[in-house]
């Protein structure tokens, strides 16, 4: 009996033991999978994190989403900042990103002529509007992303244009290399911006000879009273047109401004500050709107305006643009 006792006590110890180990073991595997996981979530992140951001963007909105300007903001950050595929790291060179630029011997670094711009897929429509950005950090209030650690900047107006472009059947290139990097890269200062894009806008040219409109998009730094128009009950951030009287051809130029001024100010009365014309010493003067007669240069708000407001006024010039450029057209 005594025997007996003892074996059963050593059997269940050997149990317990066992149960042990084999927990170690899971807890092992279980570990190696969650670090697998984030590995792999790891090349993903960009696009992980702001998928998320849509989802509870969408779920904590009340009221649909189509018409929801934050959400629709998000999705064009989406577009912005997932471009770069992780299957491809020379994808992210292309991006003219000033990390992969550091090492590299600065006799190398030749920029007479730039890095590939966005090309066009064979079965594509082919693009009449190039949208780009000769100051591409001016930013906007972050008001209501605050939570979401996003300050959106003027970049991001380039894709919400192209998109809705494209529902006219107006499609457009949106150019996505760095001005900033090539500034270092030339070792040119903030006001060589123009001589940057200059570059830009013949490259993609050259590669789309098809290229008709050539928009400059910006924003400007003056105060929301200044920058903010309400109409029937919405708040949106004005416009100012901008035409270099140094460009010796600019009359195009300002006729075609005009056109868009005018009948953006009819279909939104209030929305536009009317058309600045620069020259003289210590502006640029031409702006590259001596590239062609359908070059142009739109200051969408200023640094105090919210999401929406850039959203709605943003919707505004598309609708605007793409009728007349449909007029053109026929």
């Amino acid at each position: 009996m005594y025997h007996r006792k003892k074996i059963y006590k050593k059997s269940h110890h050997r149990s317990i033991s066992l149960k042990i180990k084999l927990l170690f073991l899971c807890t092992i595997l279980i570990s190696c999978i969650y670090f697998l996981y984030q590995g792999v979530l790891w090349l993903t992140q960009t696009s992980f994190h702001l998928s998320f951001l849509e989802q509870v963007l969408e779920e904590s909105i009340p009221y649909p989403k189509e018409n929801n300007y934050s959400f629709k903001w998000v999705s064009s950050l989406t577009h912005f900042l997932t471009r770069v595929n992780v299957q491809e790291p020379s994808s992210i060179l292309s991006q003219g990103s000033v990390y992969f630029a550091e090492n590299v011997p600065q006799e190398e670094l030749v920029f007479d002529s730039p890095l590939p711009s966005q090309e066009v897929a064979q079965d594509d429509p082919l693009p009449i509007v190039y949208l780009y950005n000769s100051h591409p950090n001016e930013e906007y209030s972050a008001s209501n992303l605050e939570p979401y650690n996003i300050t959106p900047n003027v970049t991001m107006i380039n894709y919400i244009l192209k998109e809705n472009l494209a529902k006219q059947g107006i499609y457009s290139i949106v150019e996505e290399q760095s001005v900033p990097e090539i500034l270092r890269l030339h070792q040119w200062n903030y006001a060589s911006s123009y001589k940057a894009t200059r570059l830009l806008m013949e490259d993609a040219k050259e590669k789309n000879p098809q290229l008709v409109y050539f928009i400059d998009l910006h924003r400007d730094s003056v105060g929301k009273s200044i920058s903010t128009a309400t109409i029937q009950g919405l708040t949106y951030a004005k416009v100012l047109f901008l035409i270099g009287l140094e460009n010796e051809n600019y009359a195009p130029n300002l006729a075609f401004t005009e056109k868009i001024n005018q009948r953006l100010e009819s279909t939104y009365p209030g929305i536009s500050r009317g058309i600045y014309k620069k020259e003289g010493p210590g502006v640029n003067g031409v702006y590259n709107q001596d590239f062609s007669p359908r070059t142009i240069l739109i200051e969408v708000g200023g640094q105090a305006n919210t999401i929406d407001e850039v959203f709605r006024t943003t919707e505004a010039i598309s609708n605007v643009l793409g009728a007349i450029i449909k007029e053109e057209s026929v």
